[in-house]
């Protein structure tokens, strides 16, 4: 078996963050994920080699715990790298069917890196350069890229100049004129797509790939939902929040027969029952007990408008609220009950993106105790900062996670097996219900 350089990955009890980018593509769908890493160190020197290095040893440590397939899902994996991290045994290691090696490094590459990098394009690695200067660039390079970035925030998009770059001489439509015939086979990746104009630009240049804040807001996710429909699923909701009996709860399905089919859709996808196929309302209650029904209710608000796009938000918000039990079951705050209460504070965390409601006109609807309430509304308590840590985790904010992890006195290695623990939870759990 292939060693990986040590002098790289001399990183086992490294204190490193893992952070993930979506990356979509024209259609809006998630294809691939960005892996970021940050150690503890480089918060304070800004050093990059060492989180390079400290990276890979992270994707070999969850393929080795957790196998790529429950980190990924059915999606490929982007991981940056720098030239000497290129040259090291360590890429030997990873699967090349499913990452994609995002060269970082500026200005021309030695010849020893090249020759690396046309092993690793045989072995089947796809590779994306980031930044390119095409006037700056190795010739023997470009024949390998199978994908190219370019960050907006360094052109000219809609008239407006970025910071004073190479991409700052050009405007967005030339820069991809010149990257089409200067490398005609490589997708164009645009990151940093801030708004909805700065995606419509991208699109209407039948650019391939995006990534950026614009894709992290759930607000473009909203469900189409009748009120009606909406208001008797948190009135359900309620009713399971106060322990009410099946009698006070079968009539809102029987009045509404998307509720019914969503529901027993949801429980027989997941396998609730064994083999027994669950063919009630009646029955769903007395097999799965109302604790677990009301945690299928809550992810019914995500999965019952049906589109396309709500499949990335009930992804999101099953890896939130699983990552929130996960964390509160830590030794430094554990308490019995703590987490139950710490899955439903994610699970409802979202509910206003799907629902033509705010969330404060939702928790009117639901008993929920006091602190799970604040700590919705106002990110206050315990609950508040787990919901804040997860947050922070979903936008990757590094020094986010670095000030709440010291205030909730976990480590940051502890956090990342928990973030990867709930990836693949919420990946297993995904992908039942879509191929229900």
């Amino acid at each position: 078996m292939i060693q990986a350089d040590t002098t790289l990955m001399d990183s086992d009890s490294a204190e490193v963050f893992l952070g993930r980018n979506p990356i979509l593509d024209n259609r809006g769908k998630i294809t691939a994920y960005e892996m970021l890493f940050k150690s503890k160190e480089s918060l304070d020197n800004l050093s990059h080699e060492y989180d390079l290095a400290a990276s890979s040893n992270i994707i070999i440590n969850a393929m080795s715990h957790f196998g790529l397939e429950s980190v990924l899902g059915d999606c490929d994996g982007f991981l940056p790298v720098s030239a000497k991290l290129l040259v090291s045994n360590t890429m030997n290691l990873l699967p090349p069917k499913r990452m994609v090696l995002e060269i970082i490094e500026q200005g021309p590459l030695d010849p020893e890196v090249i020759s690396s990098l046309q092993a690793l394009k045989r072995k089947g690695f796809r590779l994306a350069l980031s930044d390119i200067d095409l006037l700056d660039t190795n010739d023997e390079l470009l024949p390998l890229l199978d994908i190219i970035k370019i960050n907006l925030a360094l052109i000219k998009v809609d008239g407006e100049a970025g910071v004073l770059h190479y991409f700052a001489q050009k405007d967005l439509k030339g820069l991809v004129a010149e990257i089409r015939k200067t490398v005609p086979q490589a997708a164009i990746l645009a990151s940093h797509v801030q708004s909805e104009s700065d995606f419509e630009q991208c699109k209407s240049l039948k650019l391939n790939l995006f990534q950026g804040h614009y894709f992290s807001q759930p607000t473009l996710l909203k469900g189409k939902k009748p009120k009606a429909e909406q208001m008797s699923l948190m009135q359900l909701i309620g009713l399971l929040f106060k322990d009410s009996d099946i009698a006070s709860i079968e009539p809102y399905f029987k009045n509404s027969p998307d509720l019914t089919l969503g529901l027993l859709r949801l429980v027989n996808s997941v396998g609730v029952g064994g083999h027994m196929q669950i063919a009630s309302v009646r029955q769903a209650l007395v097999v799965l007990g109302q604790k677990q029904l009301l945690q299928w209710m809550l992810l019914l608000v995500y999965t019952h408008a049906g589109s396309k796009l709500n499949t990335d938000l009930q992804q999101r918000v099953v890896n939130r609220a699983k990552l929130l039990e996960l964390l509160s079951q830590h030794e430094a705050i554990a308490k019995p009950g703590l987490s139950d209460q710490a899955f439903m504070v994610g699970m409802l965390s979202l509910a206003d993106h799907v629902a033509d409601l705010s969330l404060d006109e939702i928790l009117k609807q639901i008993p929920l105790a006091e602190p799970l309430q604040k700590a919705l509304l106002y990110r206050e308590g315990l609950f508040g900062q787990l919901l804040s840590l997860t947050e922070a985790i979903e936008s990757v904010d590094f020094i986010e996670m670095e000030n709440i992890r010291q205030s909730l006195g976990m480590s940051a290695e502890d956090i990342t097996k928990l973030q990867l623990q709930a990836i693949q939870w919420s990946n297993a759990l995904s992908s039942k219900i879509n191929k229900a």
